[in-house]
């Protein structure tokens, strides 16, 4: 049984027989645990981790079966498989499953454990004409791939001390970036190990942030080292507005996250965002350790002009510590998708919320902890970096 703010998600081990593959003009279902409309046909998509309510007799001491009918499952972190085994009570369990290859298509994979009855995860393909039911999927990239950038022809260093003597963090400007290096924020040799102990290749980028960094500013007293886009070398302005077409993507491995002071804290950092001028992200990039100890990525959405009004994203991809992967932020007309390993984690309209209001992309490591909730360092290594605007 899946759980989420009080509401009780069952699941049963007796799989009835159907077909996975839905003939008809598919469409969600109340029994879903989640449908996904819209995916790219024959891609890999992966549901939101959920907490189930599982075992069996007294207190629900005996772990319960599980089974999937098609695709694969994860309990608690560990590795996706497609056998039969058992889950207890309050394990968090994933799922995933391979969408059709054909359009407008759903695949339904069931979802059994003991004692529960049986719960689904629907993935429905784009339609392949305007006229369907099914809603379209992601606008599609129609502008040039984007080009590797320089760093110091992408902005400026917000750094996670505060050592000039002046009020809140200190900054590297972009001109005086390719000098520059430190503990930081520097480009390590071909073999050189980093603190958390990633082996570099050539031409990769360190951003490493403690816990008890002091450079902290009016709006966040949580250390960031982390780049700020300046669409012109030296100048804040201009930025740019969600009309157009603006990517930022890269490859990227999140080698260390901080450790919590308490296993109730959720550690996490964000590694990539939208900002606006008013000092609100539109959207962020996080990569979060959860209670059982895996580690996961998700987009979240300020859906209002001011903080507190935010949602994730229905889809999050599980990686690990020092796991390479790509990511991509991708705003076409005020609609923001974000993808990982080419996984479409959300795609929302952001127009009517953020019209008018400039925009910047940031990349690095920014901690959403600090010595008040944990200890360590987080540390972020860049090995690609891309960004379009047009």
């Amino acid at each position: 049984m899946f759980r989420a703010k009080g509401i009780y998600f069952a699941t049963a081990l007796a799989l009835t027989a159907f077909s996975p593959v839905d003939a008809a003009v598919p469409s969600c279902s109340s029994s879903d645990v989640q449908c996904l409309t819209g995916v790219t046909p024959g891609s890999t998509q992966t549901s939101v981790t959920r907490t189930v309510v599982a075992g069996i007799g007294p207190q629900r001491k005996s772990p319960s079966r599980i089974a999937v009918n098609i695709g694969k499952y994860r309990v608690n972190g560990g590795k996706f498989t497609s056998v039969a085994g058992t889950v207890a009570n309050g394990d968090e369990v994933t799922l995933r499953v391979v969408a059709s290859d054909s359009h407008s298509t759903a695949v339904t994979q069931m979802l059994s454990i003991e004692g529960q009855p049986n719960r689904t995860f629907r993935v429905i393909t784009s339609a392949d004409n305007p006229g369907s039911q099914v809603p379209p999927p992601p606008p599609p990239v129609i502008v040039p791939e984007p080009v590797p950038v320089r760093w110091s022809k992408y902005g400026k260093l917000t750094l996670p001390v505060d050592h000039d003597g002046r009020r809140g963090v200190d900054e590297i400007e972009a001109d005086d970036l390719d000098g520059y290096s430190s503990i930081y924020w520097y480009q390590p040799s071909s073999g050189q190990l980093t603190q958390a102990g990633h082996v570099a290749t050539t031409g990769e980028t360190v951003f490493w942030t403690p816990v008890n960094g002091n450079g902290i500013t009016p709006s966040s007293s949580f250390p960031r080292t982390e780049m700020r886009e300046k669409l012109t070398v030296g100048e804040y302005r201009p930025n740019w507005k969600l009309t157009g077409t603006h990517i930022q993507k890269a490859t990227v491995a999140i080698t260390k996250l901080p450790t919590a002071i308490s296993a109730k804290t959720r550690t996490f950092l964000v590694f990539g965002q939208i900002h606006s001028d008013d000092n609100v992200p539109p959207m962020k990039m996080i990569f979060q350790r959860l209670s059982s100890g895996a580690t996961e990525i998700m987009s979240n959405y300020n859906t209002k002009r001011q903080s507190g009004f935010s949602k994730n994203s229905p889809v999050r991809v599980s990686i690990g510590l020092g796991e390479k992967f790509n990511y991509e932020i991708r705003v076409i007309d005020g609609t923001v998708t974000t993808l990982v390993n080419d996984i479409v984690l959300d795609v929302r309209d952001m127009s009517a919320t953020w019209t008018g209001e400039e925009m910047f992309f940031k990349a690095g490591s920014y901690l959403g902890n600090n010595l008040e909730t944990a200890t360590g360092y987080g540390e972020v290594v860049y090995s690609n970096f891309e960004v379009v605007h047009q």
